[in-house]
């Protein structure tokens, strides 16, 4: 999970990453024994169930707000805010654009039906409750099944 807070993750590389993730829990929980005495990997659902913990998406997710409500925050001298702020010149290849960081949590703010997210991000407390409720949003397999 180290350095999540800058991941900009396709649908796939997304779905890799919960396929390796569920891989670990069921190796981890081991199968399970039926009532006939045959013995079954756990489904999805059973793994989520018995972990009961966001999934890396979620976690992921959260992360990534977590670092914009840091950054918006931060004073206008540091490198890191520069960087959130500046423009790029020159000119852009050639092709489709490259997933941005930005555009990323804006899709995940709209996901979460926040609106005047640049007001909210300056209280502590309310910033702290949307990212906690974005780990959970986010990292549910019922959600993402839908």
């Amino acid at each position: 999970m180290y350095g999540c807070e800058a991941w900009t993750l396709t649908l796939k590389e997304e779905n890799k990453l919960l396929v390796a993730e569920r891989k670990i829990y069921r190796k981890i929980l081991g199968p399970t024994k039926q009532v006939d005495g045959a013995w079954r990997f756990r489904r999805n659902v059973d793994v989520e169930d018995l972990v009961g913990e966001p999934n890396i998406i979620g976690e992921s997710k959260s992360a990534r707000l977590r670092w914009l409500g840091h950054v918006e925050r931060m004073g206008e001298d540091r490198a890191a805010k520069r960087a959130y702020l500046g423009q790029p010149t020159g000119r852009r290849p050639i092709g489709r654009p490259r997933y941005r960081w930005l555009d990323e949590v804006r899709k995940d703010l709209c996901d979460m039906q926040v609106a005047d997210w640049r007001l909210v991000v300056q209280d502590r407390n309310n910033w702290r409750s949307l990212v906690s409720e974005a780990k959970i949003q986010f990292g549910s397999l019922s959600r993402r099944s839908n």
